[in-house]
């Protein structure tokens, strides 16, 4: 294969692989208080580490954290679809400081606990959340796990799949045949 070849093929992959980068699976996530335990009314910092079920890291997310009092029955809901979910007193966005970790700094008021909702909008049409309790002037919190279901990352048009499906292969067997007729090498005789 020439170079022009395989330059065409690794940008082929790469467009592929770029479309390919959603959460179409279950993630896995933890999240961190720094210092440990946060103190009501000091600044502190939220981690928040996201993984595949294959463990590898998730990156590129568009991840935000909105923090609520606890509601009454010391329950919290289970996602923002629910209709009797108070204002947060924060909604920040995490920004990822390495790969598949996302940090953002907070300030709560008061102590106590609070539900801390993680939403993952990577993706305009779907979002996944999960929800975590944070105790804030108590006992250290160590890791608190969550896990965000998975979005559906299918395209909103009827355009994109016709892309897809025709468009895609057609540019394909155009590459290839490019290639073979560039070659300028006669097939090879068959016994």
């Amino acid at each position: 294969m020439t170079a022009s070849g395989r330059r065409a093929a690794m940008l082929a992959a790469a467009l592929a692989l770029s479309f390919a980068a959603a959460h179409a699976t279950l993630v896995f996530g933890v999240v961190r208080a720094d210092p440990d335990p946060p103190v009501a009314g000091e600044a502190f910092r939220l981690a928040i580490v996201l993984e595949d079920p294959s463990l590898a890291p998730v990156e590129d997310a568009i991840v935000f954290v909105e923090l609520r009092p606890m509601p009454a029955g010391d329950v919290p809901p289970p996602s923002t679809e629910a209709p009797d979910l108070p204002p947060p007193l924060r909604d920040v966005r995490l920004v990822e400081v390495e790969p598949a970790t996302y940090r953002g700094e907070f300030e709560l008021p008061a102590a106590g606990r609070y539900h801390l909702l993680v939403r993952d909008q990577t993706f305009p049409w779907e979002e996944a959340n999960a929800s975590v309790v944070l105790t804030v002037g108590g006992e250290p919190v160590g890791d608190l796990p969550f896990i965000l279901p998975p979005t559906q990352v299918a395209p909103r048009s009827l355009w994109t799949w016709v892309l897809w499906l025709v468009g895609l292969p057609l540019a394909a067997g155009l590459v290839v045949t490019i290639l073979v007729l560039r070659s300028g090498r006669p097939p090879a005789a068959r016994p």
